[in-house]
């Protein structure tokens, strides 16, 4: 209970001096999850432009991009369908605490920690939604993770394995 109530005045110190709110929170997540990998794809771009080779050679050289790539370019499908169901996401409470508890635990296991840390404070802000006896969580909002989560696990799986050599 003492380290839920220390965790609780935590995020509330966080969030009251950032000034959040669940939609400024839900923005700034779907941003970073669209932003973060266009940064990492233009590095790769720099990086092919510097070493003067293509991006084969580049992948076979670093197996741990070639992973990240695809958790980037996962993180960029996320962003976009989170982005159209944002609607939905700020109205029903249930939805958004399973899609963000997952994506945060996901997340979590593929290194992202910004959004993890975002999402944790996605999490905390779903509590300014009303809870109705009728929410259901949304079936469409709930098939990205269907799609997603198996990749995002296959990811960590060949990260830790690549990590572990």
């Amino acid at each position: 209970m003492v380290a839920k109530n220390g965790l609780s005045r935590f995020f509330n110190k966080v969030i009251t001096g950032l000034h959040y709110d669940l939609k400024k929170a839900l923005n700034i997540y779907i941003t970073v999850l669209m932003i973060v990998p266009i940064a990492y794809f233009a590095y790769i771009a720099l990086a092919l432009t510097m070493n003067s080779t293509g991006l084969e050679v580049y992948f076979k050289k670093s197996p741990i991009t070639t992973v990240m790539f695809i958790v980037s370019l996962m993180d960029l499908i996320v962003a976009y369908v989170l982005a159209f169901r944002k609607k939905v996401l700020l109205s029903n409470r249930l939805t958004l605490v399973v899609i963000f508890g997952i994506l945060t635990i996901i997340q979590l296991l593929v290194g992202n920690m910004i959004s993890v840390i975002l999402g944790l404070i996605v999490l905390y802000l779903s509590k300014s939604i009303e809870i109705s006896t009728k929410q259901h969580v949304d079936r469409q909002s709930l098939a990205v993770l269907v799609c997603s989560v198996p990749i995002y696990l296959i990811c960590t799986w060949l990260l830790l394995t690549i990590g572990l050599k």
